[in-house]
């Protein structure tokens, strides 16, 4: 799902249930498979389990050794699906070769192209075939869907996804080593949140400009208290926000301060 190519079946729910019923004991794949998927469920062959089961263990959720699966993290990765996610969001950086990572990028880089383009996330493969110079069918466009919406990238209206990473900003915020109270540079902030921003903020140093999706996500932050902005006058350190003239920070930025 993350490595390679994304699988429909391997939605972020089974992963979930499948990950709490490892979290009771150690328990064969065989058993597993059948408190996943019990024959009176079953519609004829299911090849659902293995896509889903292979995501778990892509994500060092769980551990298959000898035929028996353990959980591979704490319990408390698991106490909701919530910090399950933001487990997650702290892991994409491992898969940056991964067609996942990699269709996330390119949508990010769009900035707000993307809302004059292609409406249906099933039908935007070709494009993103062209951009990642790799494959991607609408299968893996569904797949993309539901992981890009419940790891907080955005809003899915229908089949039109709104980018808004306020959610992942503020798992990896909230991963990271900087303090509540204290006021960054917009610069270190950012690297403060390296590598795991990388996916939807420009690694390149000299690019101090937030796409269209993370300034929707920091102005989000920002109104809900998350972290507070400032464009504090004769500062050097200057950043540019996706334009937004109805709100505050319309512009530009120089400082960041996380408050909860």
């Amino acid at each position: 799902m993350f490595k390679e190519k994304m699988v429909t079946p391997a939605i972020p729910e089974r992963v979930y249930a499948l990950c709490k019923i490892v979290e009771k004991k150690p328990i064969t794949n065989s058993a597993l498979k059948d408190k996943m998927e019990p024959d009176f469920l079953k519609n004829g062959d299911t090849l659902y389990y293995g896509d889903y089961r292979r995501a778990a263990e892509e994500l060092g959720l769980i551990i298959v050794s000898d035929n028996l699966i353990s959980l591979g993290v704490e319990s408390k990765v698991l106490n909701s699906i919530d910090s399950m996610r933001a487990y997650i969001n702290m892991k994409l950086e491992a898969f940056n070769d991964g067609q996942f990572y990699a269709v996330t990028r390119v949508f990010f880089n769009m900035g707000n192209e993307v809302l004059n383009g292609e409406k249906n996330v099933a039908a935007m493969g070709p494009m993103f075939s062209q951009k990642t110079d790799r494959p991607v069918d609408a299968m893996a466009m569904h797949a993309w869907r539901f992981w890009v919406s419940f790891l907080g990238f955005g809003y899915l209206q229908n089949m039109f996804f709104i980018p808004n990473a306020n959610t992942f900003l503020r798992d990896i915020i909230s991963g990271s080593a900087l303090e509540k109270g204290k006021r960054y540079s917009t610069t270190d902030f950012v690297e403060a949140i390296r590598p795991y921003c990388n996916i939807v903020i420009d690694p390149d140093p000299t690019n101090r400009k937030f796409n269209y999706g993370v300034s929707n996500g920091l102005r989000t932050l920002h109104d809900a208290d998350f972290i507070k902005m400032e464009h504090i006058m004769d500062q050097k350190d200057l950043w540019n926000l996706y334009p937004m003239n109805a709100h505050p920070l319309s512009t530009t930025i120089t400082n960041i301060t996380i408050c909860k």
